[in-house]
């Protein structure tokens, strides 16, 4: 008998298992340390307005100024963000946002449609199917979902604005994103983790006002810790906080990174470098109590997800050019104060930072906005602890309660929003 050639059955069988293998090990995007670019710019918005609240003026200015930068097929250097205002209003909040968006970790495609109270709501089964309507897209193992997408009930974006109360269903192109639950291949538990594993390019410096006798080895130190970085990961997320507190040393160690990211031989001329300081906020806050911001936060309106559409409460276009301007120039003269280096390279390193972002103190309603998504986050986590099966309460009676128990300072909370979590603790 004559026997069938085994080599183009090998190849075959081969082929088959290194097809499963992709399949199955397929990086997600974004979770090499890339930006995943496929929808960013509504990604950013979209998690930006569903998250992060009473900043608008922020919100819109930062990013315009990122959807700008990562959709140019060849920027000329890295984005160089200044963010100013007292702490408690979302500094750090608004970073870790953005590196979610842009290395799609965002898990918000993860958990089913939800009330405003953050209760699941019941699928709907898709016609002609046993299986009801998943969180994206189709559940085949693809990692491009599908049309029928359901979104979390949250925030919407409008030409670029900020109008609180929907999250568009559109999560950016066809880039699902990653899951914040149980993966759908293989069953296992995989919460996406960002801050962490799964945007490893995201770097945030602390500690940046060292004592005298260190400054000089603290500053090669964070100079060859960001170098490294860079050189491993060239579309990163670089965080300084304090970054007007740098000594001498650490000072021209940024000087020297930015002016290498605007020469043509740079490798990360993608990457985006946001810059961290509550220097300003006493100028901030005057401009807003000036423009009257806030005045008319007092009562909530009943109904509607986190108290309605957009308060509105955003610096006009001249008063946030003015802003933007008078912050610009107190960085200039702390820095020319301390006489680390001539006048002209104090003028350049100021000069290397693209925007300065005022994020304005927060009002009455915004701390209402604040503490709802503590609320709904709590009965997410309740809720998959076992603990109640939902949660709902009286609104605005009960959101009124608990700002009631927040400091204020007339119009506007003293701690911003970082009291909210205590107030829930206690009541």
């Amino acid at each position: 008998p004559t026997s069938t050639p085994a080599a183009p059955v090998a190849a075959a069988v081969t082929a088959v298992v290194y097809a499963a293998l992709l399949a199955t090990t397929r990086i997600p995007c974004g979770a090499d340390g890339t930006f995943c670019r496929e929808g960013a710019c509504e990604r950013v918005r979209a998690h930006l307005a569903a998250n992060l609240h009473g900043q608008d003026t922020a919100v819109n200015l930062l990013a315009d100024a990122v959807c700008d930068h990562v959709a140019s097929p060849r920027p000329n250097k890295p984005l160089v963000a200044s963010l100013h205002g007292s702490p408690g209003i979302g500094k750090s909040y608004f970073h870790q946002l953005l590196a979610q968006a842009l290395y799609n970790a965002t898990g918000d495609g993860s958990r089913p449609a939800e009330d405003e109270f953050g209760n699941p709501i019941e699928p709907v089964a898709v016609a002609g199917s046993d299986h009801p309507n998943p969180p994206w897209g189709s559940t085949n193992g693809d990692s491009n979902g599908g049309g029928n997408n359901v979104g979390v009930v949250d925030a919407m974006v409008d030409k670029g604005r900020v109008i609180k109360r929907h999250l568009p269903t559109f999560m950016g192109g066809d880039v699902a994103p990653r899951w914040n639950g149980v993966n759908a291949n293989n069953g296992v538990n995989a919460r996406v983790q960002c801050p962490g594993r799964d945007c490893p390019a995201y770097k945030v410096i602390f500690g940046t006002d060292y004592v005298t006798a260190e400054q000089e080895a603290q500053g090669r130190a964070l100079r060859d810790a960001i170098v490294s970085h860079l050189a491993t990961f060239p579309e990163s997320i670089i965080v300084i906080e304090e970054y007007d507190k740098m000594g001498c040393p650490a000072r021209g160690m940024l000087k020297q990174l930015l002016d290498k990211g605007a020469n043509g031989n740079a490798t990360f001329h993608r990457s985006v470098f946001v810059l961290e300081a509550n220097l300003g906020f006493v100028e901030i806050n005057r401009r807003v109590r000036r423009a009257g911001l806030g005045n008319n936060g007092q009562n909530r309106e009943t109904g509607g997800e986190a108290s309605g559409e957009s308060s509105g409460e955003e610096l006009g276009v001249d008063e946030l050019t003015a802003t933007q301007r008078v912050l610009r120039d107190t960085v200039f003269k702390r820095w020319k104060d301390e006489r680390c280096e001539e006048w002209s390279d104090t003028h350049k390193a100021v000069g290397s930072v693209d925007l300065f972002a005022p994020f304005l103190p927060l009002t009455r309603r915004s701390v209402g906005d604040v503490i709802e998504a503590h609320l709904r986050e709590r009965t997410r986590v309740k809720r998959r602890s076992d603990e109640l099966a939902s949660l709902t309460w009286t609104r605005p009676d009960v959101v009124d309660f608990l700002v009631s128990q927040v400091e204020f300072e007339k119009d506007h909370a003293i701690e911003g929003g970082k009291e909210a979590g205590g107030v829930l603790s206690r009541w």
